[in-house]
């Protein structure tokens, strides 16, 4: 059979009787009398469907619009506090905009195309694949029918700013990466489309143009850069990260490795011919993302997100890296600008055995000097650091790993109404869905769990842009049917009272008023645990509630499974049947419930099953379910016939009594 869906429970066919075994008896009239005398002195069970795993769906028209076809390549641009998404598609950016309180609405700015010559390729459309803004205007920049070009939208109006090579590649499907930093503009796009094949970093726009040189990186894929203002300007850093092939060609080493680049912002080029129009201030370092616990190595960074050091110090910023390997499972390490920063200062040069010149390669030099020609020729011939990037804590190891595979990352850090900071992580899986886990404590204590699964679209599909508002706190994505506004705040997901709204452990939300509120919703204080250890005891009520029992027949010889959601990521839940635990889902369980599975149902299945979940002191019943053969379920349903006939008889004589009392 076919396992469960999230929030299922009830999963079997249901046979009213075992095909090939005779009927049973039917019940004595003697048993229908005591059920019937039992019936007026026994009371019904409410039925309540089970508590549902805390997912976030939203609501069509408000939270999300479509594009109204596909748009297999979109980009996002998303300006903090506005309530407008701009979106690139093929020849129209998408104007997206969601007021709060308010349904959402959608125009489109026309662009087009010139076809050209294009007619007989591939990608003859002008796809979109950079927004991003300019002065008063928001600068868009597309394939273009492979003639790449650029427009300013300013109005709702689209004017053309012609052919600009190196803003945009010649098809959608091309790596590529824009970097804008005051008038300077840095590109990983090639100027031609056939020629100069191989991937450079290019400086494309400033004082000085300068490209990398071809033998530093092997077929690189560019993932992300930024720029590093330092403590004296002319020691300002560009850093870009990316993956590029092995040079281990030992069959055992991993295909691809993970790396982030250094490059001086004010780099002026070299004294030589050879290295005018070069970088001469490149090097490289691989990034390790490894957890020797378990020996899992995770050797393809997917995704990186810079988050500032709130104090504005460059060197404690944060850089959240996601990392996946061969089998897909994915991995979040965390470093920080110092860190890659003292690798790039203090290593020696991979291969390279011999004293290293004055000045060292790397180093940027005040002034506007050149490089001297034998630093550049060390540092183009020994690109790569000896030292290695490892991750922030004592320990040096992943933050979060997973079974899933995660592809995107963006984090906000956030304050509780307590004061303690949080940093939450939003990762897109290659399902379309979203994560959000919780990095809570430091150094050896620092933990991260996962506690809601987030469905952003109405058609499940990849996830193709994210761009985080921490101002209005929301989060927007795209894929290539719609655009969703998800709300950072998702408090009323959460069942169980007061308990299950704490033992999820969302710093956006607390107790209120018999509510799971966000923080922000309401004027007055909003009660949130300072203990994560055990949260629950800082609720006004003592005791969680309670499931109640749930009622199924079922054949001898039937298959069934029980399904209890796993509401929190921290606890051990478990299936019992009287004393015995017949199943158990330990911390960390992947799947969003906890099954049991009967393969056979005999008469010691019967009775009454209990999916607990135990987090340190705290025990909960988060679902109860009495399984009752077809002599049981029929005694049930004479007994509800009962009380059905006891009340309608009560009805009828009550009447009689009280006209013959006033008569009286």
């Amino acid at each position: 059979m076919t396992p469960p869906l999230p929030g299922c429970t009830a999963l079997g066919v249901l046979p009213s009787r075992v095909p090939g075994r005779p009927p049973r008896s039917r019940l004595s009239l003697r048993l229908l009398l005591l059920l019937l005398w039992a019936a007026a002195g026994t009371h019904g069970h409410a039925r309540m469907g089970p508590r549902v795993y805390a997912v976030w769906k939203g609501h069509t028209g408000k939270d999300r619009l479509d594009f109204g076809s596909a748009e297999p390549h979109t980009v996002l641009f998303h300006e903090p506090g506005s309530d407008s998404v701009w979106v690139g598609g093929r020849g129209k950016v998408y104007v997206f905009n969601f007021p709060e309180g308010k349904n959402a609405s959608v125009h489109t700015v026309n662009i087009g195309s010139t076809k050209g010559s294009c007619l007989d390729k591939r990608d003859c459309e002008n796809y979109i694949t950079l927004l991003e803004k300019r002065g008063e205007g928001l600068l868009a920049c597309g394939t273009n029918a492979r003639r790449p070009s650029c427009w300013s939208l300013v109005n709702g109006t689209a004017e053309s700013l012609g052919e600009r090579r190196g803003y945009a590649p010649f098809s959608p499907d091309e790596n590529s990466l824009v970097l804008f930093d005051g008038d300077e503009v840095y590109s990983t796009i090639r100027k031609q489309e056939y020629n100069g094949k191989i991937p450079r970093f290019r400086r494309i726009q400033g004082e000085i143009e300068l490209y990398t040189s071809d033998t530093v990186m092997q077929n690189p894929q560019f993932i992300k850069a930024t720029i590093v203002h330092q403590d004296q300007a002319y020691d300002d850093k560009i850093y870009y990260f990316f993956r590029e092939d092995n040079p281990d060609k030992n069959p055992e080493a991993p295909l691809n490795v993970s790396r982030v680049a250094q490059l001086c912002r004010g780099d002026q080029g070299g004294e030589s011919s050879l290295s005018v129009s070069k970088w001469n201030t490149f090097l490289k370092a691989m990034m390790v993302c490894s957890d020797p616990t378990s020996n899992k190595n995770f050797n393809r960074l997917q995704d990186v997100f810079l988050l500032p050091d709130p104090n504005g110090k460059w060197r404690d910023t944060r850089v959240y890296g996601v990392f996946s390997n061969p089998w897909n499972y994915s991995a979040v390490c965390v470093y920080s600008l110092g860190d890659i920063d003292k690798v790039f200062r203090t290593s020696s040069l991979k291969g390279y055995h011999t004293g290293l010149p004055t000045p060292r390669p790397g180093k940027c030099l005040p002034g506007r000097k050149p490089i001297p020609t034998e630093t550049f020729q060390v540092a183009d011939s020994h690109p790569e650091v000896a030292q290695r990037v490892e991750p922030m804590g004592p320990l040096k190891t992943p933050l979060y790993h997973s079974k899933y595979h995660y592809q995107k990352v963006v984090v906000h850090r956030m304050h509780a109404s307590h004061g303690k900071t949080f940093h939450v992580l939003y990762l897109t899986t290659d399902r379309g869905t979203i994560h959000k886990v919780v990095e809570s404590g430091e150094g050896e204590s620092r933990l991260a769990f996962n506690i809601v699964e987030i469905q952003p679209f109405r058609h499940a599909a990849a996830i193709q842009d994210m761009s985080l508002d921490p101002d209005r706190r929301k989060l927007y994505v795209s894929s290539q049917w719609e655009v969703s506004q998800v709300p950072l705040d998702l408090c009323d997901i959460y069942g169980g009272g007061c308990h299950g709204c704490f033992m999820a452990r969302d710093p956006y939300c607390g107790w209120h008023q018999g509510h799971c509120v966000s923080i922000y919703s309401s004027q007055r204080a909003v009660l949130q645990p300072t203990n994560l250890e055990e949260p629950h005891k800082e609720c006004p009520n003592s005791k969680p509630d309670e499931a109640p029992v749930q009622k199924v027949s079922l054949a001898r010889n039937s298959r069934y499974y029980l399904s209890c959601p796993v509401e929190s990521r921290h606890a051990t839940y478990w299936w019992r049947h009287g004393e015995k635990v017949e199943q158990r889902c330990e911390p960390g369980h992947q799947s969003p419930t906890c099954v049991l599975f009967i393969e056979n149902l005999t008469d010691g299945h019967y009775g009454h099953y209990y999916c607990e979940a135990k987090e340190d002191s705290y025990l909960h019943k988060a679902q109860h379910w009495q399984l009752l053969s077809e002599d049981e379920a029929k005694a049930e349903h004479l007994l509800g016939h009962a009380h059905a006939l006891l009340a309608s008889l009560w009805l009828v004589v009550l009447p009689t009594l009280t006209l013959g009392l006033l008569v009286h």
